[in-house]
Order: structure tokens, then sequence, then C-alpha cells
């Protein structure tokens, strides 16, 4: 016969894991698709649950049925979902810097439903998110998030103790920081287009009778997707710069959250993307 105390601990050894890796997996990029069905995501983190537990610190033993209980299972959801959230915004720069070009290049009309979130987006916003999506796949960048998700059960045990304030203002700091980056990784794209149409008015200004505004809608959609093309090989040294800066962000706010909790924290290996080309 097993004792209530021995039926709580290998339950909770389980369940306390398990709400946290799923909460990461339905915000994070790419697992929280809606083309993949929710049961499937819930496999997925069951299994990875099953992976990771062998290899946890001691859990706490507490009884379901309490406060205790239900304040672990919310800082656990937060500390996941905010995991997710963070490369959540790191994908959603590159949909924001195509965003950006498109309107400049006079593509806005051009409106496309995105499967990651299933709202209207461009299509150059929607083909910069499937090229960061490839890269991220291509370096084994779901292998990192899932190797993160487990070091931090090391970095932030399972406990009473969550993010603190200082990491929830860490991540909305780096949202300011996503606006600046769209706009520098598109920035020579739209320096290059603003000359062009620098060019036509010129040449409106000095010769009216050519009217060169009738075609210049269609030679600066033609030269944006030139830019396109040109610039696309800068994706994949960005794309590792800003996946290195997103988990070195996930890192600083557990460690942070774990200091100001009075926690002893084990120095854990930052992931570089580059290792993984």
């Amino acid at each position: 016969m097993f004792t209530t105390a021995e039926i709580t601990a290998f339950v909770g050894a389980y369940i306390w894991p398990f709400i946290r890796i799923s909460a990461m997996m339905l915000v994070a990029p790419i697992f929280s698709t809606r083309s993949i069905p929710v049961r499937f995501r819930v496999l997925m983190a069951f299994t990875i649950t099953l992976v990771v537990v062998p290899v946890l610190p001691p859990l706490p033993l507490v009884d379901f049925i309490s406060g205790e209980a239900l304040l672990i299972a919310i800082h656990q959801v937060l500390i996941g979902a905010i995991m997710g959230f963070a490369l959540q915004l790191a994908f959603n720069l590159f949909v924001m810097s195509g965003h950006i070009l498109a309107m400049q290049a006079g593509l806005g009309f051009s409106m496309m439903n995105s499967p990651q979130d299933g709202i209207q987006v461009t299509v150059v916003g929607q083909l910069y998110l499937m090229l960061a999506t490839f890269l991220f796949l291509a370096l084994d960048g779901h292998l990192i998030m899932i190797r993160e998700v487990a070091n931090s059960f090391n970095i932030l045990p399972i406990g009473t103790s969550g993010i603190s304030s200082t990491g929830y203002w860490m991540l909305v700091s780096w949202g300011s920081q996503m606006f600046q980056s769209a706009v520098m990784m598109v920035l020579p794209a739209m320096t290059a287009l603003l000359m062009v149409n620098i060019s036509f008015g010129v040449m409106s200004k000095a010769s009216p009778q050519l009217n060169p505004f009738s075609v210049g809608f269609l030679i600066t959609i033609i030269f944006a997707f030139s830019i396109i093309y040109i610039t696309m090989p800068t994706l994949l040294p960005y794309f590792e710069r800003i996946m290195t800066s997103i988990f070195q962000l996930i890192d600083d706010i557990l460690q942070h959250s774990a200091a100001q909790n009075g926690i002893t924290t084990m120095d854990v290996l930052l992931p570089d993307l580059r290792c993984y080309c």
C-alpha cells in the first residue's frame, strides 16, 4: 500500500514540471501554431516532462488541495508563458520588419492570413516569418528551447517563488528593443526606397511633362523585390544575434528572479546558435 505522502510526491514530480513545460509550448512560436492540434501539443509536453523529470532537483511535497499548490501552479504557468512569449517577441520582430518594408514599398495592399497567429499580415511580413521559422528549425532552435526550459528548473526551481517584478520589467524593456531592431533590420531597404522616391520627385520637378509617377509605382515595387532578394543573405547572422539575445534575456529573467527570491542558481551555459550551423 502507498501512503498519501508517497502518492503526492510521485504525482507532484510530474504535474509541476508538466504545467511549466505545457505553458511554454502553448505560447512559444511554432508549437503554438493553430495548425498543430492541442492534443499533439499536450502529448509533446508530456513526453518532454518524462525526459526531464529524472534530472530535476528535489521537488516540494505539497497537498494538491491547498492554497500553496494553487500558488505553485500559477507561478509555473507564468514562468513557462514568459519563456514562450519572449520567443514570440523575437519572431514578431521579423513580421514587423516585413510589414514596415511592405508599407514603404507600396505592398501594404497584399495581405494574407498568418497560420502562426490567425490574423491578417502583409505578404512580405509572412515571407520574413517563414524564413525565421525555417532558420529556427535549421539551427535546432527548438532543441535549444527545450534545453532552456529544462535548465529553468535548475535556475528557478519549482516552489512558491516565481518571476520577480524585475523580470517582468526586463521583458517589457526588450519589447521596446523589438521595435528598434525591426526598424534597423529594414533600414537599408527603406533608405534605398527613399532615394528612389526622391529621384522620381526630382524628375517630376525638372520635367513635369514626363509624369514619372505614372510608372513610379511599378518601378518602386520591382526595386523593392530586388532589395528583398539582395538583403536575404543578411537574415542569417541577424537571426543568430536576435535568438542569442532572446535566450540571454530568458536566462537573465530567471537568474534575477532567483536572486531576488534568495535562491542559489547554478551556472548555465548560454546557447549560441552559431554552433548549430
